[in-house]
């Protein structure tokens, strides 16, 4: 049994994985959402002790997914009592961190948030399928975009009298259609493969820039954002950066090898010389160059690999919820294996027909926000020394995945 504190969007997502769940959430609002789409929601505050006397608290795991340390410390002492088998919360402010350890939860901090690291150590990786009745007390009237499904789920069908309709997103759903929904970690890897954002700021001048693009992608990804930084002299991971100090490369890589599987994205500030570039970082980490851009108004893709797959997710993703992207192939036989590509309409999909190194060019010039590209560089045959070259150069911000 898991009992989650918390309806949000961490909470939701847990939910979503774990089947057994009781969900504590004291917003009215909220809760009648949760309850539509079937969890079982107990309308409470989570620091009434006498909420805890009727809830099988005893051997169950209890997440704290709020985002408020007080309180989560608060209820941590009053669950203490009722010995359950397990108390994990997110650490918001590491000043906490001492707090939470004597009252013997498990914290996670500058890493994963609960709905992503946790997931891997208290549920099993599986896909589960349900179904919803729409009716005129929860969708009826509404398009299928504006259902919130949570971050690991969607609508794959809707059955109406007898039929299967395609859930496009402006699908508008009648009393007595039935949504089917899909859960797993594959389709959560595809409807937003961010949950943890990390900013890197090494010069203090650069932080303006870098934190610019790093908030537009948390808020339009709905992730965490997290800063590394130095400041007095120690390198840091926190919430905020009031005061950022020069920080090398060496200072930044000590704390970063052991986020490997913990951060889904870096965005740092792009380097000034391939010096600065370390390749390990990139087959590690999804890594966005950031150039102080104010949005992403227009994208190209870069298909350079042979295993394109991440490269069109991620082109999707920000496409998605930036603006339409411009997907070159450079070879034309890796669109018969993915044929998805060309279903979005907020993607372009384009073929080298001569030189793909100078249709690359060509395309660079024309001045794109955003360029994705995968440090494989296995296809295309595009010689390395260029792209390095352009990476310095452009004046596109650049996202370089593995």
């Amino acid at each position: 049994m898991h009992i989650i504190v918390g309806g949000g969007r961490v909470g939701r997502q847990l939910a979503g994985r774990l089947g057994d769940v009781i969900i504590v959430e004291k917003d009215r609002k909220t809760a009648e959402e949760l309850e539509n789409l079937g969890f079982n929601v107990v309308l409470e505050d989570a620091t009434n002790r006498h909420l805890w006397e009727k809830l099988p608290v005893e051997g169950s795991t209890v997440i704290l997914a709020t985002n408020d340390d007080e309180v989560n410390l608060r209820i941590a002492g009053i669950l203490r009592e009722f010995e359950p088998g397990d108390i994990i919360a997110r650490i918001e402010s590491e000043e906490y961190s001492k707090e939470y350890l004597n009252l013997g939860v498990r914290g996670i901090s500058c890493g994963k948030t609960i709905a992503s690291e946790l997931l891997s150590e208290i549920a099993e990786s599986r896909r589960r399928y349900f179904e919803i009745q729409v009716g005129p007390d929860n969708f009826a009237g509404k398009r299928l975009a504006d259902i919130d499904t949570g971050d690991n789920c969607t609508a794959i069908l809707v059955f109406r009298e007898g039929k299967i309709l395609r859930p496009h997103p402006d699908l508008v759903l009648e009393n007595g259609d039935l949504i089917g929904i899909l859960c797993g970690r594959e389709i959560k890897k595809t409807k937003n493969p961010f949950d943890e954002v990390l900013a890197i700021i090494r010069h203090p001048e650069k932080f303006e820039g870098v934190m610019r693009e790093a908030r537009i992608i948390a808020e339009r990804f709905e992730a965490d954002l997290l800063i590394l930084h130095k400041e007095d002299g120690k390198v840091m991971c926190s919430l905020s950066a009031p005061k950022v100090e020069y920080m090398s490369i060496g200072e930044a890589m000590e704390l970063l090898i052991d986020l490997e599987d913990k951060v889904d994205l870096i965005v740092t500030e792009s380097p000034t010389k391939k010096i600065e570039i370390r390749m390990e970082v990139f087959r590690k980490f999804p890594v966005l160059l950031a150039k102080g851009k104010e949005s992403y108004d227009s994208i190209l893709a870069v298909v350079n690999t042979e295993t394109p797959e991440e490269v069109l997710t991620y082109a999707t993703s920000f496409a998605n919820r930036f603006g339409k992207c411009v997907v070159l192939f450079l070879d034309r036989e890796q669109l018969k294996s993915v044929p998805s590509a060309i279903e979005s309409p907020t993607v372009e999909v384009r073929t080298a027909e001569f030189n793909p190194l100078i249709e690359v060019v060509r395309e660079v010039r024309k001045g794109y926000d955003l360029i994705i590209f995968s440090i494989s560089n296995s296809a295309g045959n595009l010689d390395a020394e260029f792209l390095w070259k352009f990476i310095i150069d452009t004046e596109s911000s650049v996202l370089v995945v593995r």
